[in-house]
């Protein structure tokens, strides 16, 4: 553009003005690249929970503690509340299933979570 004649009155102050505005295109992708880069980290990152090792711990203990005291019902008892709490069965399912009434389900139920509950209470 110097040896040629192209018509620009200063050539020199225009070539400087191209530079300016290649530096000033190359930040402003920079500046996009990097809040999108910020975005991107911060998503990653909102839906993970950090690992507590004191929680891992804790958690691992207290489920011992349920399977103990789980292992400590009547077998009967035991086995009913599993298929209603865990297993997800309705009371009627299980009452048709062992040839008892609704109610004795019930009960069985409720006597093996204040059992859990106090075994659970006890152990703490």
């Amino acid at each position: 553009m110097l040896r040629h004649d192209s018509g620009v009155d200063h050539p020199d102050a225009f070539v400087f003005q191209i530079a300016v505005n290649l530096l000033a295109d190359r930040h402003r992708r920079y500046r996009v690249r990097e809040r999108y880069r910020h975005f991107v980290e911060a998503e990653e990152r909102r839906d993970v929970e950090f690992v507590d090792p004191h929680a891992i711990a804790s958690g691992r203990q207290g489920v011992e503690q349920l399977v103990r005291a789980l292992e400590a019902l009547p077998e009967r008892t035991r086995t009913m509340f599993v298929l209603y709490k865990f297993e997800q069965l309705s009371q009627d399912t299980i009452a048709e299933r062992y040839g008892i009434s609704k109610s004795a389900v019930k009960q069985q139920i409720a006597k093996a979570m204040a059992l859990l509950a106090s075994r659970m209470g006890d152990v703490k």
